[in-house]
């Protein structure tokens, strides 16, 4: 068994390895990002006003990006701890797309709406019904065993793992918060148990993570023990993270929506 000094040292040699294709990914994106909020503006939207601060939230989910996968948060996430690694999937599919939805110009999704091919497959998607599903679809697959391993295996299957999730929770946000409207809008009511749902349907992984007394992913049971958690512990603790998480961000979202259906409900909102 390795001492807990081996242990300690093996913890400083984490460093910084930001994947050159991600980087390159994330400078594309800013770059068409600040085009689209400046020279193409002038084309798409004329005079269109945008809030900085919303511009800026998406500058932070890309961020949080490149901070949740070149930080040493990445080789934790990938050699030792399933928890870590869960941790790592709450920022992408939580506060990044909220922050990428937020911060996404209406000029910018409006002329997919204007193309024969997109306009159909954006309207299916963008179905609370549909986007639920395929969010919570792609979250189950990419967490049975074979295909978990495969992902922490190859670089280039754990960044399809990656982008699947934060598309899909895009899809899952945006009948709540999209940045231009593709259908009629939620209800306030509907959107509570829509958020209501996510949460149901979230639970039978978090219930197989966390009392099935057993550990799936063979990568976290071979890991060295560089912090006192033996790998059943470790699972629990990634499913605990992962559930919190999802509570927390529920707890959020049924407050804003509370507020926003009593304000509405005012006679000042009406007038």
């Amino acid at each position: 068994m390795t001492t807990l000094t081996n242990l300690e040292t093996v913890a400083w040699e984490w460093h910084w390895h930001p994947d050159p294709g991600v980087i390159e990914g994330l400078v594309a994106l800013t770059v068409l990002y600040c085009l689209a909020l400046g020279p193409a503006r002038t084309y798409l939207a004329p005079g269109a006003v945008f809030s900085r601060w919303r511009a800026a939230g998406f500058h932070l989910g890309t961020l949080l990006v490149f901070w949740a996968v070149a930080s040493p948060l990445d080789e934790l996430s990938e050699r030792y701890l399933f928890s870590a690694h869960m941790f790592q999937h709450v920022i992408l599919v939580f506060p990044v797309p909220v922050l990428w939805l937020l911060g996404t110009p209406p000029w910018v999704v409006k002329p997919f709406l204007d193309m024969d091919w997109s306009a159909p497959v954006l309207r299916f998607f963008s179905q609370p019904i549909v986007a639920l599903l395929a969010f919570n679809l792609v979250f189950y697959v990419w967490h049975i065993p074979g295909l978990y391993e495969w992902a922490l295996r190859d670089s280039k299957i754990h960044f399809l793992e990656h982008a699947t999730f934060m598309g899909a929770a895009m899809l899952q946000w945006w009948p709540l918060i999209p940045p231009l409207e593709v259908r009629p809008r939620l209800h306030y009511g509907f959107q509570l148990l829509y958020l209501l749902a996510g949460a149901i349907l979230q639970f039978p992984l978090f219930f197989l993570l966390a009392f099935m007394n057993k550990s799936f992913y063979p990568t976290y049971v071979s890991a060295p023990r560089i912090v006192q958690l033996n790998p059943m512990m470790d699972q629990q603790l990634g499913a605990i993270i992962m559930k919190l998480a999802a509570m927390a961000v529920m707890f959020i979202s049924v407050t804003v929506v509370f507020g926003r259906w009593y304000y509405a409900e005012t006679p000042r909102a009406q007038r």
